[in-house]
């Protein structure tokens, strides 16, 4: 299957984006020794080729998305990668029923995100009350997934409490997680 793997290891607070991109290699060397053909988008390149990207974007079967939570949405890389790709005519057309319009051929996508929210913390407190789970708060992602004609959501990886927690566990979990997903598609 050809997978894109668009990456955002941003630099914010104490994050340093180490772990996104050490993600996303985990990621590409699974997926790889699974028999996948890999491409990757590292949005927070400077130098980012607008074509480039929307040919990778379209010759995808499958996207996942290696993102931390920035403010309860994407970073601002990972917003500006999306201005930038979904072009009109290309990725998207307007339709008289909204949302029916996407034209990326992709079948497939998954989320992989960090934050120093604990899972625990998901469905209480006054901020995430309303949050019970971590796709509740990744919506404006897979609302634009599924905008796009992506409508296959893989279950999201969530690497949570990373700046103040244990991180022990991500490495085993997540290579785990993506062979349970990846190895019979």
């Amino acid at each position: 299957m050809n997978i894109l793997l668009v990456t955002s290891g941003y630099k914010i607070f104490d994050a340093k984006g180490q772990l996104n991109s050490f993600l996303a290699y985990i990621s590409e060397k699974t997926l790889m020794d699974l028999g996948h053909i890999i491409k990757v988008s590292d949005v927070t390149k400077d130098t980012m080729d607008i074509d480039r990207e929307l040919e990778k974007l379209l010759w995808a079967e499958c996207i996942i998305y290696i993102t931390p939570i920035m403010w309860f949405n994407m970073p601002a890389p990972m917003v500006k990668w999306f201005d930038l790709v979904l072009q009109y005519k290309k990725t998207f057309v307007i339709t008289d029923t909204y949302g029916e319009g996407g034209q990326v051929p992709a079948d497939h996508f998954m989320v992989v995100t960090t934050s120093n929210l604990k899972s625990s913390d998901l469905g209480k407190n006054t901020v995430l009350k309303n949050a019970t789970h971590i796709d509740d708060i990744l919506q404006p992602l897979i609302m634009t997934n599924n905008y796009l004609s992506i409508r296959n959501q893989l279950p999201t990886f969530h690497a949570d409490n990373v700046i103040s927690g244990d991180t022990s566990w991500i490495e085993k979990a997540f290579e785990k997680h993506i062979k349970t997903h990846f190895s019979k598609l």
